[in-house]
C-alpha cells in the first residue's frame, strides 16, 4: 500500500525551498499568469503582502506554506488543489517534472493569451490549470513521498 501524501508531508518537504531558484515559474507569474483575486490572492491582499504579478508577488512558496498551516496537516493534499502557478513551482522546484516539459508548457501557455487589458495578457486559467494539474499534480505527490 502506497504511504500517504498528507498536508504535513508537502509542508515538510518544501519547508527549505523558498529560496531555490525557479525561473520558469517566475517568467510564468511574470507573463501575467496570476490569480487575480479568492484564494492566496484574497489573503495576501488582508495580510499587506504585495500583490504584484509583475514582482512575482506573492511568492507561490508563501502561497504553499500558507495553506499548510490553514488547514489539518494530516488531511491528505487534495488532489482538488487547482492554481496552476502553485502546481507548476511546486513542480519546477522539487525537480518532480522535467525542464523540458515545463519548458513546453510555459511556451504554450504565455504564447496563447486570450487578451490583454492595459499591459497585462490574461489566460484560459481553467484550461492551462488543468494542462498543468495534469501533468505536475502526481508528479509531485510521489515526490513528497520520497
Amino acid at each position: 500500500m502506497m504511504a500517504k501524501c498528507t498536508i504535513e508531508k508537502v509542508r515538510s518537504f518544501f519547508l527549505d525551498k523558498e529560496n531555490k531558484p525557479c525561473p520558469l515559474t517566475e517568467m510564468l507569474v511574470k507573463s501575467g499568469y496570476q490569480q487575480v483575486s479568492g484564494g492566496y490572492i484574497d489573503r495576501a491582499r488582508k495580510e499587506n503582502i504585495v500583490v504584484d504579478y509583475r514582482k512575482n508577488s506573492p511568492s507561490q512558496y508563501w502561497h504553499l506554506m500558507s495553506y499548510c498551516e490553514a488547514n489539518n496537516p494530516s488531511k491528505m493534499f487534495p488532489r482538488s488543489i487547482v492554481c496552476g502557478e502553485l502546481l507548476f513551482w511546486m513542480a519546477e522546484v522539487s525537480e518532480s517534472v522535467s525542464k523540458a516539459e515545463l519548458n513546453q508548457l510555459l511556451d504554450n501557455i504565455i504564447n496563447s493569451p486570450l487578451y490583454i487589458k492595459g499591459d497585462r495578457p490574461y489566460y484560459d486559467r481553467k484550461k492551462w490549470n488543468e494542462l498543468i494539474h495534469k501533468l505536475c499534480f502526481d508528479s509531485i505527490k510521489y515526490s513528497c513521498l520520497r
